[in-house]
């Protein structure tokens, strides 16, 4: 089985508006391509994409979402794994949840641009791991070092 990588929202946002770094997140998607890796995402970002492009009125919205949800696993969230985002402690709840998605789909990690913001801990939940967390670059570096 292909090591499941968890990409956070920010992520799929570098990538449509071009952001800096972006050109990482496209290495990585590559990857994927490759067959080395399988890059998942929760269906609560993807969402949160919708939102963003339909504030900015885009007349791609649809297109980008379904563009997405061909190139990568689009992984349900659902009450069980909202219970465990309860359970668990961070900062930021939406962070948190999108953590307890990565959790219960077996990711091996988590990559995002706010690494600080995934300060998470386990809280009252049993897990045995939190998957690591990392940017974009700190992920291919530890890939290139194995």
């Amino acid at each position: 089985m292909k090591p499941r990588v968890f990409f956070d929202t920010n992520l799929l946002l570098d990538l449509i508006d071009e952001r800096p770094g972006y050109e990482t997140v496209a290495q990585i998607l590559q990857k994927q391509s490759d067959g080395e890796l399988e890059v998942c995402v929760s269906v609560l970002s993807l969402a949160n994409i919708a939102y963003v492009l339909r504030k900015r009125n885009s007349a791609f919205t649809i297109p980008t979402l379904k563009q997405m949800s061909s190139l990568l696993t689009v992984l349900p969230m659902d009450n069980a794994q909202f219970d465990l985002a309860l359970m668990m402690d961070g900062p930021d709840f939406e962070d948190v949840f999108q953590a307890a998605c990565a959790v219960r789909n077996q990711c091996e990690c988590i990559l995002t641009r706010n690494v600080k913001d995934f300060k998470i801990k386990k809280g009252l939940c049993r897990l045995e791991h939190l998957p690591p967390v990392y940017s974009p670059e700190q992920f291919l570096k530890n890939r290139a070092a194995r």
